[in-house]
């Protein structure tokens, strides 16, 4: 599917402008006059514009950076233009075009000088960047490293150690290219220099590059670990050649070694093989380990290790051996990853006394989460009895959350949204919106620069107190910003305000997308939070667009089979298009489960493939199925949803739906057509979700 910028409240990636195109001698000169006449622009200082007059300042922005990015000839800028609030984004914009077609010691002062006047402001990181990497390809080593020391990119600190090396600077020269050569990643073209004077100096040596093969295929990059092969003798090298055919060929190798006994291996080689082999073949993992186990070579760590392997890949697999090769696992290898899956894998066969027995043993730090502690209940309801468990739901059944809802369902009680709107401080919110940074932040979101209104807000807001931050999510929201907004008020710490944690936007394209598709509009909205927390602009980096991040084939395939007209890449940033295609999308997927939303919401996901791979031979309660979903991101997603689904259905009024109701039992049988196009998440099997955020993602 997709995943989104790393940050800590997942908001998906935004997508960025056109690449700048060399223009034409008449806009690079007027794109000249423009940067010539900066320091004068900036003497007075820009103000937004009147609100009379915002609406044609906007859009002479928009007109202008059009005309930027393609090049085209530009009029003089105004000078409501030249003072309004983020012209130096205009500025910028040009100095950046014009280093493709005339770069030189004339642009290099002037964008030295736009840069030094502006610090680290966010409208100077992709100029800074560009100018530093165009500076380094001209080996203009006069300019780059006094300008570079706080590089972190790949590519520019190789540049930066390029430069070194070029101007004689060797102190310390020699330690820094190691350390960088030694990461198993691939290296830019532009630590080449730097690497050949390693060479040069007989640096690298065999035994460092074995350390950085082994480094590269222990992350398992088997094409990298190959590449740094290439350095070692070939007696060095075969071990590890041996290790990268594991992990490629794992049946066929594992195989081999486990007929000739004597046939030299390494233990971490040989667990790697393993596990990928136990992940995808799990059965043919368990009928080769006693004969691996059995090797001459195979120490206690080695066997332990390999169960462990064995065990999970059982687990996540829903294999009916997976709760023995738990029970045969030495308690050392017993890690917490291995507590959360032994557990999931009793619930999986229906074996609650085993489930509760290890639940009772699962370390703190687990059984302390709502999710364990609500599986703890359902294990006593189990074994002992509904009036045994009762006080532990009822300890659950408070919280505004997946696993509070299924206690409430199971005593029969009220969901508690716990709702508390928050304080509403004017004065706060008028110093903030009179704050330079947040003039552009929102200037820029008015003409559709999300990217850098979003750098904009960010660094003015670091380091904010919650209480500043919650009404800057106030200002975010009146703003229709809801992305940000929603992210703030996570950042603040702030998660009882339901109103502004849960808007509603796009009403009527959300109206007619459900009416078309008898979607309900409240599973629209909680897919769409999900999915894109509103940002229409949402680009993934599988390529998954728009409010509800839908691959181009896959929404080529929906409306062929909707009879919709096919949409282009561009037109899946419409609201209107985005959600009508993926409201389609999804009754797609509740008509093949008959209903089962669950399924839908992981094939959603997932795919269809892969949620078939995970439907169970015989019935199943929804709950016990969700929890044994091997990809870690699509168990929370489906999780997340329905806690959304309740959210926005208490928001607008309504008594909220029951998970209970929302959650049937499902079967093998669920999986009723042909499975339509899917995108194809993956998530990394095996690795337990240890804090999935009780609900309070975004």
């Amino acid at each position: 599917m997709k995943r989104h910028l790393a940050w800590i409240f997942c908001l998906p990636m935004l997508a960025g402008g056109a690449a700048s195109t060399a223009p034409p001698p008449a806009a690079s000169a007027a794109a000249s006059a423009a940067a010539s006449a900066t320091a004068s622009a900036a003497a007075s200082a820009p103000q937004a514009a009147t609100p009379g007059g915002e609406r044609e300042v906007e859009a002479e922005f928009i007109a202008a950076m059009r005309r930027i990015r393609r090049g085209e000839a530009e009029p003089p800028d105004t000078p409501e233009l030249r003072h309004f609030v983020i012209y130096d984004y205009l500025v910028a914009a040009r100095l950046r075009r014009d280093l493709g077609a005339r770069a030189g010691e004339s642009l290099d002062a002037q964008i030295d000088t736009f840069l030094k006047a502006r610090g680290n402001a966010p409208v100077t990181r992709i100029l800074r960047r560009e100018w530093l990497t165009n500076l380094a390809e001209r080996a203009r080593w006069d300019w780059f490293l006094p300008r570079s020391a706080e590089v972190t990119e790949p590519e520019l600190v190789c540049y930066r150690l390029a430069g070194r090396l070029a101007t004689g600077d060797r102190t310390g020269l020699e330690a820094a290219v190691l350390a960088r050569w030694l990461l198993p990643q691939r290296a830019p073209a532009s630590c080449g220099p730097p690497f050949a004077w390693l060479r040069e100096r007989a640096v690298l040596t065999p035994a460092l590059a074995e350390q950085r093969t082994r480094a590269a295929l222990a992350a398992g990059d088997v094409r990298l670990g190959r590449e740094f092969a290439l350095d070692l003798p070939a007696d060095l090298a075969a071990p590890l050649l041996t290790w990268a055919r594991l992990l490629e060929n794992p049946r066929v190798e594992l195989a081999a070694l486990a007929v000739d006994p004597g046939r030299a291996v390494e233990a971490d080689a040989l667990v790697a093989g393993f596990t990928r082999l136990a992940y995808a073949d799990p059965e043919q993992a368990s009928q080769l380990l006693p004969a691996l186990e059995s090797r001459a070579d195979a120490t206690g760590e080695l066997v332990g290790r390999l169960r462990r392997a064995a065990a999970l890949g059982a687990a996540v697999s829903r294999q009916p051996q997976a709760v023995a090769e738990f029970q045969a696992l030495p308690p050392a290898f017993l890690d917490a990853v291995c507590e959360e899956w032994r557990v999931r894998a009793a619930l999986w066969q229906g074996d609650f006394t085993r489930a509760r027995e290890w639940l009772e043993h699962m370390r703190p730090e687990l059984a302390t989460q709502p999710r364990w502690r609500y599986w703890r209940a359902r294990a006593v309801e189990a074994t002992s009895g509904a009036e045994a468990a009762a006080p532990l739901y009822a300890a659950l059944a408070p919280l505004r959350d997946y696993y509070g809802y299924l206690a409430a369902d199971r005593l029969d009680k009220p969901y508690e949204l716990n709702d508390h709107a928050l304080a509403d401080d004017a004065a706060e919110q008028s110093s903030l919106l009179a704050d330079p940074a947040l003039l552009r932040a929102h200037a820029l979101l008015n003409v559709h620069e999300t990217e850098d209104a979003v750098a904009e807000w960010v660094v003015r807001l670091a380091a904010a107190k919650p209480a500043v931050k919650v009404q800057a999510a106030r200002i975010a929201f009146g703003w229709g910003w809801y992305s940000q907004a929603i992210v703030t008020l996570a950042q603040a710490g702030a998660w009882d305000d339901l109103a502004l944690r849960y808007p509603r936007p796009y009403a009527p394209e959300v109206e007619a997308a459900a009416r078309l598709t008898a979607v309900p509009e409240d599973w629209l909205y909680a897919v769409m939070r999900q999915e894109s927390l509103f940002n229409r602009s949402a680009v993934s980096r599988a390529d998954a667009i728009g409010l509800m991040q839908l691959q181009p084939g896959t929404a080529a395939a929906v409306a062929r089979r909707w009879r919709f007209a096919r949409p282009s890449r561009d037109v899946l940033f419409e609201p209107a298009v985005a959600l009508r295609l993926g409201a389609a999308y999804v009754r797609d997927l509740l008509d093949r489960y008959d209903g089962r939303l669950a399924l839908a919401l992981a094939a959603y996901n997932a795919g269809p493939n892969a949620v078939a791979r995970w439907l169970p031979a015989q019935p199943l309660d929804a709950d016990v199925w969700i929890e044994n979903i091997p990809y870690n991101e699509t168990r929370a997603y489906v999780e997340h949803i329905l806690e959304h689904i309740v959210a926005f259905a208490y928001v607008r009024g309504a008594p909220p739906p029951r998970l209970a109701t929302l959650l049937p039992q499902l079967a093998r049988d669920d999986d009723r057509r042909t499975p339509p196009d899917a995108r194809h998440a993956r998530a990394d099997e095996g690795r337990a979700t240890t804090d999935h955020g009780h609900g309070r993602a975004h």
